[in-house]
C-alpha cells in the first residue's frame, strides 16, 4: 500500500504532530511512502524521510519524538531579545534570528539520506519576489544541495524569521499559500492519506479557534497569524472533500481514504512558544488524538453543481 502522510504548520504546536507520529508508526505499525509538510511539518517530514526502511521509520520516529522532548525554551529555536529584536527588524526585516532551527536541521537532517527513493518527501515554500509556492520534491536531484535551506525557509514564518535566499531568490514560509499540502499527495495518487493538524476542526470541517482577548501587538499579530492559517487549513481538507465526491465523474479516478488527526481543543501556547511543559502535553495530545481519527468524506453520488475550476485542475493532474 501506498501511504501518505501530510503534516500542517503551527510552531510550536508540531509537537502534536510527533506524538500522532509516534502512534501511527510504532504502536500501529503504519509504513509511510511519501511524506508532505509545511512550517514545522516540513521540519518533521525531512526528519522522517531520512527512513530506507520500516524499521529505520520507527527509529526515526523516536528520535523525533527525543528531539522535541530535548527542547528547554525558546532559545533552543530562535534568539533575540527586545532591543536586539527591534533592531533586527529594522535592519532584516525579521524579529527573531533562528539560530537553533538552522543548527538543529544541518545537524539531525542527512541530505543524502533523505534523498533516498524509498521515501519521497515534499515540502513547501513561497518566494517573497514572484509569491509562487513551490514544492520541494526530493526526487529532484538538482534541488539536494539546497534542501536543507528549503526545509527551514518552509519555517521561516514572515516578520518572526527572515526570508532565507536560495538560487536568487528569497523563500518564506509556504504556510502563506498551502499549511496543510494536501493537493502535493493528492498528486502522488496514493491509497490512504493520513493528515496531522495541529488546528481544531468543527463537525463540518470549519475551523474551530479559542476564545482571546485584545493585547499587546506581538500578541495581536500572533493572533492574527493563527486565523489566517486555521483558516488556510481547513480551505485544503474543505477542497480535498469535494475532490473526493467530484472522483465519480471522471473514468479511472475513485477516492482516496483520509483520515484527520486534529486535537480536540485548541493546544496551548502560542505558536512561537516552546516551552517544555507545553511540548510534552502537544506530545501527550497528539498521541491520543491518533487513537480516533476522523474519516474525510466520500460521496460517490452525483454533486448538486459541476466541479470548480479548481477541482478540476487537481483532478486532470
Amino acid at each position: 500500500m501506498k501511504r501518505a502522510l501530510v503534516l500542517s504548520g503551527g510552531g510550536s504546536k508540531g509537537a502534536f504532530e510527533v506524538g500522532a507520529i509516534a502512534n501511527l508508526v510504532n504502536k500501529k505499525k503504519l509504513d509511510f511512502q511519501l511524506l508532505t509538510g509545511t512550517s514545522v511539518g516540513a521540519l518533521n517530514a525531512a526528519f522522517l524521510g531520512q527512513a530506507r526502511n520500516h524499521q529505520e521509520l520507527q527509529e526515526l520516529a523516536e528520535e523525533l519524538t527525543g528531539l522535541w522532548l530535548g527542547i528547554k525554551g525558546n532559545r533552543c529555536i530562535y534568539r533575540g531579545g527586545l532591543f536586539g529584536s527591534l533592531w533586527r527588524f529594522a535592519s532584516r526585516g525579521a524579529l527573531y534570528n533562528p539560530r537553533g532551527l538552522r543548527d538543529l536541521i544541518h545537524r539531525r537532517i542527512d541530505s543524502e539520506r533523505l534523498f533516498h527513493p524509498r521515501t519521497v518527501v515534499k515540502v513547501t515554500v513561497v518566494s517573497f519576489e514572484t509569491g509562487k509556492l513551490l514544492c520541494a520534491d526530493s526526487r529532484c536531484r538538482e534541488l539536494q544541495p539546497d534542501y536543507l535551506a528549503y526545509v527551514l525557509a518552509s519555517a521561516s514564518m514572515p516578520f518572526f524569521f527572515p526570508a532565507v535566499p536560495i538560487a536568487g531568490q528569497h523563500w518564506y514560509d509556504g504556510g502563506l499559500r498551502d499549511l496543510t499540502p494536501l493537493a502535493a499527495a493528492i498528486k502522488e495518487h496514493p491509497d490512504e492519506i493520513i493528515v496531522i493538524t495541529t488546528f481544531p476542526i468543527g463537525p463540518n470541517l470549519e475551523a474551530a479557534l479559542p476564545p482571546a482577548r485584545p493585547g499587546h501587538a506581538l500578541k495581536a499579530i500572533l493572533r492574527t497569524v493563527e486565523i489566517l492559517l486555521s483558516e488556510i487549513a481547513v480551505n485544503d481538507l474543505q477542497l480535498a472533500q469535494e475532490i473526493n465526491k467530484a472522483w465519480w465523474r471522471y473514468p479511472g479516478k475513485r477516492p482516496i481514504p483520509i483520515q484527520i488527526i486534529a486535537p480536540t481543543k485548541p493546544l496551548p501556547g502560542d505558536t512561537l512558544s516552546f516551552d517544555p511543559g507545553q511540548i510534552r502535553a502537544n506530545l501527550h495530545a497528539g498521541y491520543e488524538a491518533a487513537e480516533k481519527p476522523r474519516f474525510l468524506a466520500m460521496n460517490c453520488y452525483p454533486a448538486p453543481v459541476p466541479p470548480s475550476t479548481a477541482i478540476r485542475r487537481h483532478i486532470s493532474e
